[in-house]
């Protein structure tokens, strides 16, 4: 093994490597875990190829042609649920976008693509084929359609044959051994994981991780030329991904996975945030300066901006106009049209963080709250598997971690009382990106104790409302109705609840989100 970076570089004839292959097996089983894959190889791995595809799509606008502009055509929103909803109107009349995003590997070889990128979009446009034929069940459905089912198992019954179409002409005879064997067994359970959970019929940032841990794979064993794929390159597969992803969305009205609802970032995604916001900045260099200073933006920067600000996301002409062009834009476009009501409302994570300064500020924090919003949140990362070569549950000097298998989560904390040696228990992720971003989160004691003394408050005027109610219930229908009103008024738009032994104010699901949930999103940037 070879490190260049931060991902290490592996040869399918390296023979030391055909005992280690493995299925990728669960190594996350509650939340002390979490210490352990902080500090992991899996999670170095996971930071090399977010920090690599960021610095390619640095300046760099997705290919045309790359996204369909229906999938995120706003304008259509009301016909478009229509038929989600419904599933009855006829093929000929229904919008192609539901069913399937354009072929987006017809012109990939007039572009100049290299191989691997046309083998990868031959992978997606395969994947697009199959749910073409698996049209979904008519009727309404509520928590998903059940004929993703089917689709996800001819993805299945398919993906040995799609993988051996894909890459074996890329590679050469030396390299078809058992190596190949060991390493397509790995790589084909993060693929199969990216679009979706086939026994809840949901998706979202767990699936995200697991596609791009795919791509990591590739750079990993050399099929993708680290040094040579360039920005158009990256930018084109995340563009045909994403699309289908958004299509299988729509078509088969999959679930948000683990979502914080409208305080979340996003119902599906983050990455593609990520990623959006590192086109609009020179990504080398933006660790250069601290949060608390000024970024020093080059006329470089500036020219192909040509004037965007994080506002512009608000104003519908701008991302009729951007939204072709860049990943950020692509996914409000989708929000605005799967959701109704003003933006600030069913987004309000998304509509503060349009307030930022720069574009600087943005790319910092949403990969800070990557780190702290996704990967370090169990109900996401206990779906990520661990292999024996691209992500293994080892250290990054090659130690075997602990685990809480079969173990309770009370004795499992004991076990783990002393921390790795590796993490930085001040700052959990100290790799060469984090480590450059500053601080992104307000003290979590403080933003609950604001919490708390609100609840306190509103509890008050609850009392005190519910008062004067009880006092007139003598009085006339119409003078009951407005004392409830009154009360009404005075409600936050979160629910009190017990998440463990700390009564939140945050009102989404229960588990690690708990009582710090609301606060994780609060965000400093305004």
């Amino acid at each position: 093994m070879q490190e260049s970076g931060q991902l290490p570089s592996y040869s399918l004839n390296d023979k030391s490597l055909t005992e280690k292959w493995k299925p990728p097996q669960k190594r996350i089983f509650s939340g002390v875990d979490i210490p352990s894959f902080q500090s992991s190889r899996a999670i170095a791995n996971i930071n090399g190829i977010v920090s690599l595809i960021c610095t390619e799509v640095s300046l760099v606008d997705v290919p045309a042609g790359a996204l369909d502009d229906k999938l995120v055509d706003f304008s259509l929103k009301g016909f478009q649920r229509s038929v989600t909803a419904s599933q009855t109107i006829p093929p000929s009349k229904r919008n192609s976008s539901v069913n399937a995003p354009p072929k987006f590997t017809d012109e990939s070889e007039s572009k100049g693509y290299s191989t691997i990128t046309r083998a990868i979009l031959s992978i997606l446009q395969k994947f697009t084929d199959l749910k073409a034929q698996t049209p979904p069940f008519p009727g309404p459905r509520r928590y998903g359609n059940f004929a993703c089912r089917d689709w996800h198992d001819k993805l299945t019954s398919n993906i040995d044959s799609i993988l051996n179409d894909a890459f074996l002409d890329l590679l050469q005879e030396s390299e078809k051994s058992e190596n190949y064997l060991g390493m397509k067994e790995e790589i084909k359970y993060y693929l199969l994981g990216s679009f979706g959970s086939r026994e809840r019929l949901d998706y979202g940032t767990g699936h995200e991780l697991s596609f791009v841990s795919f791509l990591g794979c590739l750079v990993m064993i050399d099929l993708i030329d680290r040094k040579k794929m360039n920005g158009s390159e990256w930018l084109s597969i995340l563009a045909g991904y994403y699309d289908l992803v958004k299509s299988l969305i729509l078509s088969y009205t999959l679930e948000p996975a683990g979502s914080h609802g409208v305080w979340g970032l996003d119902d599906h995604f983050h990455l593609v945030y990520v990623f959006g916001a590192c086109q609009l900045v020179d990504f080398k260099t933006l660790g250069a300066s601290s949060e608390s200073q000024a970024p020093n933006i080059s006329t470089k920067v500036m020219n192909y901006r040509m004037g965007l600000t994080p506002s512009s996301i608000l104003n519908p002409e701008t991302l009729r106009r951007e939204r072709d062009k860049n990943l950020y834009y692509n996914a409000i476009s989708f929000i605005r049209m799967v959701k109704v009501g003003p933006f600030s409302e069913h987004s309000p994570i998304l509509y503060e963080i349009s307030a930022s300064k720069n574009w600087e500020k943005i790319a910092r924090g949403m990969l800070r709250m990557y780190y702290g919003e996704v990967l370090s949140k169990f109900p996401v990362v206990q779906h990520f598997y661990f292999g024996g070569v691209f992500f293994p549950w080892v250290d990054t000097h090659g130690q075997e971690l602990r685990s809480s298998e079969g173990q309770s989560e009370a004795l499992a904390e004991t076990q783990n009382a002393q921390p790795h040696k590796n993490v930085d228990n001040g700052n959990r992720y100290n790799e060469s990106v984090t480590s450059t971003m500053g601080t992104f989160y307000p003290d979590r004691e403080d933003e609950l104790s604001k919490l708390l003394q609100e609840r306190r408050k509103v509890t008050t005027n609850e009392r005190a409302a519910e008062g004067i109610t009880s006092s007139r219930l003598v009085g006339t229908n119409s003078q009951r109705h407005h004392n409830l009103n009154a009360v009404h008024q005075t409600r936050v738009p979160w629910e009190t609840k017990k998440v463990g032994n700390v009564t939140s104010s945050y009102g989404g699901p229960t588990g690690p989100t708990g009582p710090a949930g609301l606060g994780d999103t609060k965000v400093p940037w305004k």
